[in-house]
């Protein structure tokens, strides 16, 4: 079958218009917050100045972070540009038809549970190794040219293999999982599946959750309980006082790989479990540590977390329903040059070119999202700050990992809307300070 592009197909128009003005945005944003780059990355915000760590930002530390940041605009660029050009090719050229064509002529056409999962399992492998082959150059750059260059990455090319393989496996694994289940659901429930599947799909995402910390992130790093001493004695009364219960508190070998410092929740249930980097525990105060750890208390003690598993279940279901739909429809198929023979059989693409078309709208509703996620971290740190009877630890904390990490203490207005899904350092010690008087 010869792919034909219906360029006046509606879904086709979507796609096209919607990924060029997409990325005409991102470049747009990128340039703006380069731009504000150029013109604060060389000064302190006043806000910040009567803290003692802010001189942590000299005038080195200043303007290594704006050159960082500035190879990170460099790559990021070359990286959306030839995605985009990917995208558009893949659908103008007949990528999509050329690799469905193949895995059909293989297994045939799509009529029961084995030949649905192999053709749809083979079609998501095959049209994701271009992607795949072109995204290695750029992983290997940032980690042994960027990363090095400014002294975060550890990473060995043993390690990176090893990273590379034990991440394709598991990917690999779960990706196989999900397309069994909608395989299934295709087959058995071709009017239903959708709402089954969302049901299946919010299942196997709580299940991850649980296993997640004592089986797969071990694969990748060590995990050692905190050992006894202040840090693990204050953190266990905060959280104590907090009324937050865990698996235990544990010290990551993080610094194996990177000198960028976090820590992170990870779990569900009583399976949760803070996780603290090694980098961390070497850079932030005692007093700085139960800040930021109570900071992620919040988010659960808040219910932040409980809400959009909650959230996700009732949108999975409504976003599988559109998917539903119009994978039924012929006219979507036929925009994107695929013959329609039988239109259950190749539900699957249906799905792929859903997604294809939303991928080129996300970005209009990125801002709500993100604005979301600002308005929860506000909250989280006025929970820390409170628990703590205090805020200034936690703002001394995110200057010291603002500095670590050559975060900008800066940033564009508008590339904030878009892209942070937490408030800028300056707005958070703002907040913090207000709140500070009221304790």
């Amino acid at each position: 079958m010869k792919a034909v592009v219906d360029f006046k197909n509606a879904f086709v128009l979507i796609f096209l218009i919607g990924t060029t003005l997409t990325y005409i945005l991102s470049v747009i944003l990128e340039i703006s917050d380069y731009n504000s780059r150029r013109k604060n990355g060389s000064e302190i915000p006043e806000i910040l100045k009567k803290y003692p760590e802010s001189q942590t930002f000299d005038k080195e530390k200043l303007s290594k972070t704006v050159s960082y940041q500035n190879e990170r605009f460099y790559l990021y660029i070359i990286e959306i540009t030839i995605d985009f050009i990917l995208k558009i090719g893949f659908v103008v050229f007949g990528f999509y038809v050329l690799v469905y064509n193949l895995v059909t002529t293989w297994f045939g056409q799509p009529s029961d549970f084995g030949s649905t999962f192999m053709t749809f399992f083979l079609f998501l492998i095959i049209s994701g190794i271009p992607n795949t082959i072109i995204g290695i150059p750029f992983s290997l750059y940032d980690q042994f040219g960027l990363e090095k260059k400014y002294g975060f990455s550890n990473m060995t090319l043993k390690l990176y293999i090893q990273d590379s393989i034990k991440s394709t496996i598991v990917s690999t694994i779960l990706m196989a999982i999900i397309v069994s289940l909608a395989s299934l659901f295709f087959v058995a429930f071709p009017n239903s599946w959708y709402l089954v599947l969302a049901i299946a799909l919010g299942v196997f995402m709580i299940l991850v959750n649980i296993i997640y910390p004592k089986f797969i992130a071990p694969l990748f790093n060590k995990f050692q309980p905190l050992e006894d001493g202040e840090l693990k004695t204050r953190l266990e009364s905060m959280l104590h006082k907090a009324g937050f219960t865990t698996d235990g508190l544990f010290r990551m070998d993080a610094s194996k790989r990177s000198n960028h410092s976090n820590a992170y929740f990870t779990g569900f249930g009583k399976a949760k479990r803070i996780v603290l980097f090694d980098t961390l525990i070497s850079s932030l105060s005692v007093d700085e540590l139960e800040s930021v750890m109570a900071h992620e208390v919040g988010h659960y003690k808040l219910k932040h977390i409980q809400r959009r598993l909650i959230l996700t279940f009732p949108i999975l279901a409504i976003a599988l329903f559109v998917v539903f739909k119009f994978s039924h429809l012929p006219y979507l198929y036929e925009g994107f040059g695929f013959t329609v023979t039988d239109i259950n059989s190749m539900q699957f693409i249906g799905m792929e070119l859903v997604l294809l078309f939303y991928g080129a709208l996300s970005m209009l509703i990125q801002p709500f999202s993100m604005a979301i996620s600002r308005k929860h971290e506000y909250q989280a740190d006025a929970f820390s700050a409170k628990l703590c009877k205090t805020g200034r630890p936690l703002v001394t904390g995110l200057i010291k990992l603002n500095a670590e990490n050559l975060s900008q203490l800066t940033t564009s207005k508008l590339y904030s809307i878009f892209h942070y899904s937490h408030p800028g350092l300056e707005q958070r010690a703002q907040a913090l300070e207000e709140l500070e008087k009221t304790l």
